[in-house]
């Protein structure tokens, strides 16, 4: 029995956007279909006492140049767009992706994937602001008010 291999995500991370782009090739290419599995990447470092490259990084010489260089390798090897660097990073992203959740339920994930990744790297917006959140997500007729990522409460 094969199992669909799982792509486990956060929005707040650039390299899961550029993997989430790089994967439809990958899937029509090999015939498989990807799970996409929402997480909390923060959560995962607080739990295991690390810290993201972004935090680990700075400072390191050369770095930045290195892991720019590596970026477009990707880019060109997978023949995906480059994402627009969020302004506002590191993004809170504990809404963004409980939204998720809920769209999984509401059976509009795709469509919600497409749209959040959107509004974090493609037009990058401040996405732990609820008002901004709550812009940047009308009107889209297909997302339940479950799903919004601008909600006060939790779900």
């Amino acid at each position: 029995m094969s199992q669909n291999p799982q792509f486990l995500f956060d929005f707040g991370s650039p390299n899961a956007f550029l993997s989430h782009e790089a994967i439809p090739a990958i899937e029509q290419r090999t015939g498989v279909k990807f799970e996409y599995v929402p997480i909390l990447l923060g959560g995962i470092f607080k739990a295991t006492n690390n810290k993201s490259p972004a935090e680990t990084l700075a400072g390191v010489k050369n770095k930045p140049e290195f892991m720019k260089i590596e970026t477009e390798r990707f880019l060109k090897r997978f023949n995906v767009k480059p994402y627009t660097w969020n302004p506002f990073f590191p993004v809170n992203t504990l809404n963004l992706m409980r939204a998720a959740v809920a769209a999984q339920f509401e059976g509009v994930f795709e469509k919600y994937i497409e749209a959040a990744f959107h509004h974090m790297w493609v037009e990058p917006k401040k996405m732990d602001d609820p008002e901004v959140a709550g812009k940047a997500w009308r009107p889209p007729a297909w997302m339940p008010q479950s799903c919004s990522p601008a909600r006060r409460t939790p779900m």
